[in-house]
C-alpha cells in the first residue's frame, strides 16, 4: 500500500505542477494582451510591467488552484484507469477510496497551505501589484495614507480624513476636510457625515463648519451642502478602496467590526470574509467530485473527454459560486450561505458519485 500511495501521490503532484504552470502561463499571457493598450498608452517600462505580473502571481495561483487540482486528479487517475492500473489495484482488493486516499490527503494539505498563503503572502503582493499599476504604470500620485481606522488623503482643498469609502456605491462616510492658509495654519475644518456621488456631483447633507478665527476662538455653524467644495471625483479615491484580496482574514474581520460600530452596512464584506475560509476548501471539493469521475468507465473515455468534463465541472462550480456571491452581496441570502453553498452542493455531488455504481 505504501508503494501504491507514493505512486499515486507522485503522479498527482507531477500533473498538478504541470497544470498549474500551464494555467498560470495562459492567465498571464491573456491578462498581458488584455492590458497591452494601457501599458502602451502610459509608456510603461518593461521592468514595471514585469514587477506588476510577478506581484500578481500569488493571487493568480490562489484562484487557479481549484481548477488545477481538478485537472490533475482527472488526468492522473484517468490515465491510470485507462491503462488498467486501477483495475489491477482493485483486483488486489484495494478500493477506489483507498487508491485515492493520497490525493485526498494532498488536497487537505493544499487547502491548509492556501489558507496560510492567503493570510500571509496574497494581501501584501496584491496591494503592491495595485500600487505598481496605479503609481508606476499609470503615473498617478500617491495621495493617500491608510491607517488602521481611517484614511488620510491629500485633496485639492486641503487634507481629507475619511472613515470609509465605498467605490461601488460612490459614498464617502465620515469625511473631515482640513483647510489651511498659505502659512499652513489650520483655517477651518468641515465635517461631512456622508457624501454620495449623484448626477456628476457630490450630494452632501448635514455638514458642519468649524472656523478658527483670530484669538483662538472657534465658530461652529451648520453648512449647506451647496457651500461644501469637493472637486474630486469617485475615481480619484479609487486608490483608497481596498479590495478584500488585499486584506487578511483578521484584517477584514477587524475592518467589518469597525464599520459596524460606525453604522455602515457590511453585507458585502461579511460575504468576502466567509469566502476566505470557503475558497481554500475548494481543492478538496473538486477532488471529491473528480475521483469517481476519473475512475468510472475510463477505457471508453479519451483523455480529451476527461479534460472536457473537468472544464464543465469547474465552470459549473464558479458559475454557482458567482451567483450565490451576487445574491449575498445584494442581501438576498445570508453571507454564510452565499459563501458556502457552492462547496456544499458539489460536496453532495461528489458523495453521490462515490455511492453510485462503479
Amino acid at each position: 500500500m505504501n508503494v501504491l500511495r507514493r505512486y499515486v501521490l507522485g503522479e498527482f503532484l507531477r500533473l498538478l505542477a504541470m497544470c498549474m504552470a500551464g494555467f498560470i502561463l495562459i492567465y498571464v499571457v491573456v491578462d498581458l494582451f488584455d492590458r497591452l493598450d494601457g501599458f502602451l498608452k502610459y509608456h510603461a517600462s518593461a521592468l514595471s510591467v514585469l514587477r506588476y505580473i510577478l506581484f500578481k502571481i500569488p493571487l493568480i495561483l490562489t484562484q487557479l488552484m481549484p481548477v488545477a487540482t481538478l485537472a490533475a486528479v482527472l488526468l492522473s487517475l484517468g490515465t491510470m484507469a485507462r491503462y488498467n492500473e486501477l483495475t489491477a489495484m482493485r483486483a488486489s482488493g484495494v478500493s477506489t477510496l483507498q487508491i485515492a486516499f493520497p490525493v485526498f490527503a494532498a488536497a487537505i494539505v493544499l487547502g491548509a497551505a492556501s489558507l496560510a498563503w492567503n493570510e500571509s503572502v496574497v494581501p501584501y503582493c496584491t496591494e503592491r501589484a495595485r500600487y505598481i499599476d496605479t503609481v508606476e504604470i499609470k503615473n498617478k500620485q500617491q495621495k493617500a495614507l491608510l491607517s488602521e481606522d481611517s484614511i488620510w488623503f491629500h485633496g485639492q482643498n486641503g487634507i481629507y480624513n475619511i472613515e470609509h469609502f465605498d467605490a461601488h456605491a460612490g459614498v464617502l462616510v465620515g469625511l473631515t476636510i482640513y483647510e489651511f492658509d498659505t502659512g499652513f495654519l489650520l483655517k477651518r475644518l468641515i465635517e461631512v457625515p456622508t457624501a454620495r456621488w449623484r448626477d456628476d456631483h457630490w450630494a452632501i447633507d448635514g455638514a458642519t463648519e468649524r472656523a478658527f478665527v483670530d484669538g483662538g476662538d472657534v465658530v461652529t455653524r451648520p453648512l449647506p451642502g451647496s457651500e461644501v467644495s469637493l472637486p474630486e471625483r469617485p475615481q480619484d479615491f479609487q486608490i483608497i478602496d481596498k479590495d478584500s484580496d488585499e486584506l487578511s482574514y483578521r484584517q477584514l474581520r477587524r475592518h467589518i467590526r469597525d464599520l459596524s460600530r460606525k453604522g455602515i452596512d457590511t453585507t458585502e464584506s461579511r460575504v468576502d470574509l466567509h469566502l476566505k475560509l470557503a475558497v481554500p476548501l475548494v481543492p478538496l471539493v473538486m477532488t471529491l467530485v473528480a475521483v469517481p469521475l476519473a475512475a468510472r468507465n475510463p477505457r471508453r473515455r479519451p483523455i480529451a473527454a476527461s479534460i472536457g468534463i473537468g472544464l464543465v465541472v469547474g465552470f459549473s462550480y464558479w458559475v454557482l459560486l458567482a451567483l450565490t456571491i451576487s445574491l449575498g452581496h445584494g442581501g438576498a441570502i445570508p453571507p454564510p450561505i452565499a459563501a458556502w453553498s457552492a462547496n456544499g452542493v458539489f460536496a453532495l455531488l461528489g458523495g453521490f458519485l462515490f455511492l453510485g455504481p462503479e
